[in-house]
């Protein structure tokens, strides 16, 4: 009998320790860095033929919530995109360069309200998984946008064109037409 009071005690410990970490992960972020380079493939939607090998290069800070936005501050690049590698993803003082509501944010580079709009990036958490839609640019220079008939997408950790179509097809956001959509 002379155990259970200590059992008791640990559980206790263990609960609290469960009830501040919780508290922690609801109010705070969790920040991880991140710099790595990520093998892709650019393919077209209308082009079956189409598709490019390159290299996603993220350099930076991912703020991870447990309800809330994530947050990403620091750069992407791709290295096939001359403005990519040139300027950075726009920030302001204060305000991440990203902030990806259900995983879903705009990417434009160049100083702030004179960036350009380069695409649209959808991902899973800690940049698990990565489509980006090109936007193709319109006349006024300052961005475009994305044609669904033969638009181009960057697919991160694939290697071929259907390797892309079904990491595409494992997400579904506001921003990515239905994968069926594309098979037409």
């Amino acid at each position: 009998m002379k155990g259970t009071g200590k059992v008791k005690k640990l559980f206790d410990y263990v609960v609290a320790i469960a009830i501040i970490a919780f508290l922690y992960l609801l109010f705070f972020p969790v920040s991880v860095p991140i710099n790595k380079t990520i093998p892709a493939v650019e393919i077209s939607i209308g082009d079956k033929s189409y598709c490019k090998p390159l290299n996603i290069i993220i350099s930076g800070t991912y703020h991870w919530r447990l309800f809330f936005t994530d947050t990403f501050t620091g750069n992407i690049q791709f290295d096939i995109y001359e403005m990519t590698m040139e300027q950075t993803l726009e920030q302001t003082r204060n305000i991440p360069a990203l902030t990806l509501q259900d995983g879903v944010d705009t990417l434009d580079y160049g100083e702030w309200m004179s960036a350009k709009l380069f695409g649209y990036i959808s991902c899973k958490p800690f940049f698990r998984k990565i489509v980006v839609q090109v936007c193709e640019p319109d006349p006024s220079g300052r961005g475009g946008s994305w044609n669904t008939v033969d638009g181009r997408c960057i697919v991160a950790k694939a290697t071929s064109r259907e390797e892309a179509l079904k990491i595409i097809k494992s997400f579904s956001n506001y921003k990515l037409p239905p994968y069926e959509y594309w098979l037409r």
